[in-house]
Protein backbone atom coordinates (compact mmCIF):
# COMPACT_ATOMS: atom_id res chain seq x y z
CA UNK A 1 0.00 0.00 0.00
CA UNK A 2 1.68 3.28 -1.16
CA UNK A 3 1.11 5.70 1.81
CA UNK A 4 2.17 9.40 1.72
CA UNK A 5 3.97 11.10 4.57
CA UNK A 6 3.17 15.09 5.30
CA UNK A 7 6.22 17.28 6.55
CA UNK A 8 8.22 16.27 8.91
CA UNK A 9 7.09 12.71 8.97
CA UNK A 10 9.92 9.96 7.33
CA UNK A 11 10.85 6.01 7.19
CA UNK A 12 14.05 4.33 7.84
CA UNK A 13 15.20 0.97 8.50
CA UNK A 14 16.57 1.15 12.13
CA UNK A 15 17.60 -2.60 11.62
CA UNK A 16 17.29 -5.48 9.22
CA UNK A 17 12.90 -6.06 9.31
CA UNK A 18 12.53 -3.07 11.30
CA UNK A 19 11.12 0.36 10.41
CA UNK A 20 10.83 3.45 12.17
CA UNK A 21 8.51 6.12 11.61
CA UNK A 22 9.98 9.67 12.47
CA UNK A 23 8.43 12.63 13.59
CA UNK A 24 9.79 16.19 13.64
CA UNK A 25 7.65 18.87 14.78
CA UNK A 26 8.42 22.47 15.27
CA UNK A 27 7.06 21.25 19.12
CA UNK A 28 8.55 18.05 19.36
CA UNK A 29 10.14 14.99 18.12
CA UNK A 30 9.02 10.91 18.24
CA UNK A 31 10.10 7.78 16.51
CA UNK A 32 7.68 4.95 16.48
CA UNK A 33 8.86 1.20 15.43
CA UNK A 34 6.20 -0.48 13.31
CA UNK A 35 8.05 -3.75 14.95
CA UNK A 36 5.42 -3.92 17.73
CA UNK A 37 3.27 -0.44 16.90
CA UNK A 38 5.79 0.77 19.55
CA UNK A 39 6.73 4.21 20.40
CA UNK A 40 10.27 4.48 21.18
CA UNK A 41 10.37 8.19 22.07
CA UNK A 42 9.08 11.28 22.20
CA UNK A 43 11.01 14.70 23.18
CA UNK A 44 9.40 18.42 23.41
CA UNK A 45 12.11 20.51 22.35
CA UNK A 46 14.68 21.91 24.90
CA UNK A 47 13.28 19.30 27.29
CA UNK A 48 14.08 16.39 28.97
CA UNK A 49 12.83 12.79 27.16
CA UNK A 50 9.34 11.51 28.25
CA UNK A 51 10.33 7.57 27.64
CA UNK A 52 12.93 5.40 28.69
CA UNK A 53 14.41 3.33 25.45
CA UNK A 54 16.49 1.03 26.98
CA UNK A 55 20.72 1.41 25.29
CA UNK A 56 20.70 -1.95 25.36
CA UNK A 57 17.47 -2.99 23.85
CA UNK A 58 17.31 -5.59 20.87
CA UNK A 59 15.54 -4.71 17.55
CA UNK A 60 14.74 -7.91 15.73
CA UNK A 61 11.60 -9.56 14.63
CA UNK A 62 10.06 -11.79 16.83
CA UNK A 63 11.70 -9.76 20.24
CA UNK A 64 10.62 -7.65 22.26
CA UNK A 65 11.76 -3.94 22.30
CA UNK A 66 13.12 -2.79 26.08
CA UNK A 67 11.52 0.49 26.21
CA UNK A 68 9.37 2.85 24.90
CA UNK A 69 5.99 2.11 24.72
CA UNK A 70 5.00 -1.56 24.43
CA UNK A 71 1.43 -2.88 23.77
CA UNK A 72 0.76 -5.95 25.78
CA UNK A 73 -1.77 -7.81 24.18
CA UNK A 74 -4.48 -9.34 23.87
CA UNK A 75 -3.25 -10.64 27.11
CA UNK A 76 -0.84 -9.31 30.20
CA UNK A 77 1.62 -11.27 31.55
CA UNK A 78 1.76 -15.62 31.27
CA UNK A 79 -0.89 -16.60 29.30
CA UNK A 80 -3.66 -18.60 31.43
CA UNK A 81 -3.65 -21.41 29.38
CA UNK A 82 -0.41 -21.81 27.63
CA UNK A 83 2.73 -21.85 29.04
CA UNK A 84 4.67 -22.01 25.89
CA UNK A 85 2.74 -18.80 24.75
CA UNK A 86 4.66 -15.60 25.07
CA UNK A 87 4.81 -13.55 27.95
CA UNK A 88 2.59 -10.14 27.29
CA UNK A 89 0.53 -11.48 24.01
CA UNK A 90 2.13 -11.16 20.61
CA UNK A 91 1.61 -7.32 19.61
CA UNK A 92 5.01 -6.77 20.79
CA UNK A 93 6.42 -8.98 18.53
CA UNK A 94 4.65 -8.54 15.50
CA UNK A 95 5.01 -5.92 12.82
CA UNK A 96 2.38 -3.07 12.59
CA UNK A 97 1.00 -1.96 9.44
CA UNK A 98 1.33 1.79 8.69
CA UNK A 99 -1.93 3.01 7.53
CA UNK A 100 -1.95 6.93 7.84
CA UNK A 101 -0.20 9.71 9.17
CA UNK A 102 -1.44 13.21 9.30
CA UNK A 103 -0.16 16.67 10.73
CA UNK A 104 -1.95 19.66 11.90
CA UNK A 105 -0.47 23.00 13.51
CA UNK A 106 -0.24 20.77 16.78
CA UNK A 107 1.30 17.43 16.08
CA UNK A 108 0.36 14.33 14.58
CA UNK A 109 -2.32 11.56 14.23
CA UNK A 110 -1.42 7.99 13.12
CA UNK A 111 -2.99 5.20 12.82
CA UNK A 112 -1.54 1.62 12.76
CA UNK A 113 -3.34 -2.52 11.81
CA UNK A 114 -1.90 -4.96 14.18
CA UNK A 115 -2.01 -8.35 14.57
CA UNK A 116 -4.71 -10.82 14.65
CA UNK A 117 -4.94 -13.39 17.03
CA UNK A 118 -7.73 -16.00 17.08
CA UNK A 119 -10.85 -14.04 16.10
CA UNK A 120 -9.53 -10.86 18.08
CA UNK A 121 -7.76 -8.54 16.03
CA UNK A 122 -5.75 -4.92 17.24
CA UNK A 123 -5.73 -1.31 15.56
CA UNK A 124 -3.71 1.06 17.24
CA UNK A 125 -4.25 5.61 16.88
CA UNK A 126 -1.56 7.37 18.49
CA UNK A 127 -1.81 11.41 18.99
CA UNK A 128 1.20 13.13 19.31
CA UNK A 129 0.97 17.03 20.56
CA UNK A 130 2.39 18.71 23.59
CA UNK A 131 1.53 15.08 24.87
CA UNK A 132 0.99 11.47 23.87
CA UNK A 133 -2.09 9.52 23.23
CA UNK A 134 -2.15 6.21 22.51
CA UNK A 135 -5.30 3.90 22.24
CA UNK A 136 -5.89 0.35 21.63
CA UNK A 137 -9.03 -1.10 20.27
CA UNK A 138 -9.13 -4.64 19.98
CA UNK A 139 -12.80 -6.08 17.92
CA UNK A 140 -13.71 -9.57 18.52
CA UNK A 141 -14.76 -10.87 15.05
CA UNK A 142 -15.51 -14.36 16.07
CA UNK A 143 -19.22 -15.72 17.67
CA UNK A 144 -18.24 -16.97 20.81
CA UNK A 145 -17.24 -14.05 23.40
CA UNK A 146 -13.11 -14.05 24.12
CA UNK A 147 -11.23 -12.99 26.88
CA UNK A 148 -8.91 -10.07 26.41
CA UNK A 149 -6.53 -8.33 28.99
CA UNK A 150 -3.66 -5.70 27.93
CA UNK A 151 -1.50 -2.95 29.07
CA UNK A 152 0.39 -0.14 27.41
CA UNK A 153 3.40 -0.45 28.69
CA UNK A 154 4.81 3.07 29.23
CA UNK A 155 8.59 3.35 30.51
CA UNK A 156 8.74 7.18 31.84
CA UNK A 157 11.80 7.84 32.00
CA UNK A 158 13.44 9.50 34.88
CA UNK A 159 16.12 11.96 36.32
CA UNK A 160 17.14 9.64 39.55
CA UNK A 161 14.55 6.62 41.06
CA UNK A 162 15.79 7.51 44.27
CA UNK A 163 14.18 11.42 43.62
CA UNK A 164 10.80 10.38 42.09
CA UNK A 165 7.07 10.02 43.80
CA UNK A 166 3.59 8.60 42.56
CA UNK A 167 0.72 10.21 43.27
CA UNK A 168 -2.78 9.06 43.07
CA UNK A 169 -2.72 5.34 44.62
CA UNK A 170 -3.44 6.68 47.72
CA UNK A 171 -5.80 3.87 49.77
CA UNK A 172 -6.20 2.30 46.36
CA UNK A 173 -6.34 -1.85 46.40
CA UNK A 174 -3.68 -3.57 44.99
CA UNK A 175 -2.37 -6.70 43.66
CA UNK A 176 1.41 -7.40 44.44
CA UNK A 177 2.90 -9.70 41.82
CA UNK A 178 5.86 -10.33 43.85
CA UNK A 179 4.32 -11.42 46.90
CA UNK A 180 0.92 -12.92 45.19
CA UNK A 181 -1.14 -11.16 47.96
CA UNK A 182 -3.93 -8.46 47.55
CA UNK A 183 -3.07 -5.18 49.59
CA UNK A 184 -3.79 -1.40 49.84
CA UNK A 185 -1.10 1.40 48.90
CA UNK A 186 -0.88 3.84 52.47
CA UNK A 187 -1.52 7.44 52.20
CA UNK A 188 2.00 8.86 51.54
CA UNK A 189 2.45 9.31 47.62
CA UNK A 190 4.79 6.09 46.68
CA UNK A 191 8.39 5.60 46.84
CA UNK A 192 10.91 3.37 45.20
CA UNK A 193 13.82 1.96 47.00
CA UNK A 194 13.03 -1.83 45.89
CA UNK A 195 11.76 -3.85 43.36
CA UNK A 196 7.92 -3.24 42.60
CA UNK A 197 5.53 -5.41 40.34
CA UNK A 198 1.77 -4.82 41.12
CA UNK A 199 -1.37 -4.17 39.41
CA UNK A 200 -3.20 -1.12 40.79
CA UNK A 201 -7.01 0.16 41.04
CA UNK A 202 -6.46 3.54 41.61
CA UNK A 203 -9.69 6.02 41.30
CA UNK A 204 -8.32 8.58 39.04
CA UNK A 205 -4.89 9.60 37.59
CA UNK A 206 -1.91 9.15 38.46
CA UNK A 207 1.20 11.47 38.53
CA UNK A 208 4.74 11.06 38.75
CA UNK A 209 7.04 13.70 40.05
CA UNK A 210 10.56 14.39 39.22
CA UNK A 211 12.63 16.04 41.41
CA UNK A 212 15.83 15.57 39.69
CA UNK A 213 14.47 16.99 36.34
CA UNK A 214 12.05 19.66 38.35
CA UNK A 215 9.27 17.95 35.97
CA UNK A 216 5.81 15.94 36.56
CA UNK A 217 4.30 13.62 34.21
CA UNK A 218 0.49 12.80 34.97
CA UNK A 219 -0.86 9.58 33.54
CA UNK A 220 -5.02 9.24 31.86
CA UNK A 221 -6.39 6.25 31.33
CA UNK A 222 -9.52 5.61 29.18
CA UNK A 223 -11.41 2.17 29.28
CA UNK A 224 -8.99 1.05 32.17
CA UNK A 225 -9.76 0.41 35.93
CA UNK A 226 -6.52 -1.01 36.54
CA UNK A 227 -2.58 0.53 36.39
CA UNK A 228 0.56 -1.61 36.53
CA UNK A 229 3.76 0.09 38.51
CA UNK A 230 7.01 -1.50 37.72
CA UNK A 231 10.48 -1.01 38.04
CA UNK A 232 12.94 -4.36 37.87
CA UNK A 233 15.25 -2.43 40.93
CA UNK A 234 18.75 -3.94 41.12
CA UNK A 235 19.16 -7.70 40.83
CA UNK A 236 16.80 -7.86 38.28
CA UNK A 237 18.22 -5.18 36.20
CA UNK A 238 21.59 -7.58 36.35
CA UNK A 239 19.63 -10.51 34.96
CA UNK A 240 17.97 -9.28 32.17
CA UNK A 241 20.39 -9.29 29.12
CA UNK A 242 18.53 -6.17 27.62
CA UNK A 243 19.12 -3.71 30.27
CA UNK A 244 22.09 -1.76 32.07
CA UNK A 245 23.13 -3.25 35.46
CA UNK A 246 22.23 0.31 36.52
CA UNK A 247 18.98 0.73 34.02
CA UNK A 248 16.43 0.55 36.96
CA UNK A 249 17.53 4.11 38.35
CA UNK A 250 16.33 5.72 35.08
CA UNK A 251 12.41 4.93 34.33
CA UNK A 252 9.42 4.10 36.10
CA UNK A 253 6.99 2.10 34.34
CA UNK A 254 3.06 3.18 35.59
CA UNK A 255 0.90 1.48 32.64
CA UNK A 256 -2.56 1.94 31.78
CA UNK A 257 -3.83 -1.74 31.73
CA UNK A 258 -6.98 -4.08 31.60
CA UNK A 259 -5.15 -6.58 33.89
CA UNK A 260 -5.42 -8.42 36.80
CA UNK A 261 -9.48 -7.90 38.03
CA UNK A 262 -9.58 -5.48 35.63
CA UNK A 263 -9.88 -8.11 31.89
CA UNK A 264 -12.33 -7.90 30.16
CA UNK A 265 -14.91 -10.71 28.26
CA UNK A 266 -15.43 -9.30 24.82
CA UNK A 267 -18.51 -10.31 23.17
CA UNK A 268 -19.02 -11.22 19.52
CA UNK A 269 -18.77 -8.38 16.82
CA UNK A 270 -17.84 -5.82 20.31
CA UNK A 271 -15.08 -3.75 20.20
CA UNK A 272 -13.27 -2.25 23.31
CA UNK A 273 -10.69 0.47 23.38
CA UNK A 274 -7.73 0.93 26.10
CA UNK A 275 -6.19 4.50 26.67
CA UNK A 276 -3.31 6.74 27.84
CA UNK A 277 -2.14 10.31 27.61
CA UNK A 278 1.16 11.20 29.24
CA UNK A 279 1.29 14.98 29.83
CA UNK A 280 4.68 16.17 30.61
CA UNK A 281 4.65 19.28 32.71
CA UNK A 282 7.50 21.51 35.02
CA UNK A 283 7.65 21.25 38.34
CA UNK A 284 5.09 23.66 40.48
Amino acid sequence: MSLTLPEGAALSELAPGVTLLTLEHERFSARLSLLGGQLLDYTRHGETPLLYLSPAAVFQPGKAIRGGVPLCWPWFGAHPDDASAPAHGVARQQVWELQQVTRDADGFDIRLAGPRHGALEASLALRLDDAVGISLTTRNTGSVATPLSAALHSYLAVGDIGRVTLEGLAGAPYYDQLQAEEARFGTEPLRFDREIDSIAYPAGPLTLRDAAWERSVTVEAAGSASSIVWNPWIAKSARLTDLPDDGYRHFVCVETANAGRDARLLAPGASHTLGTRLTPQPST
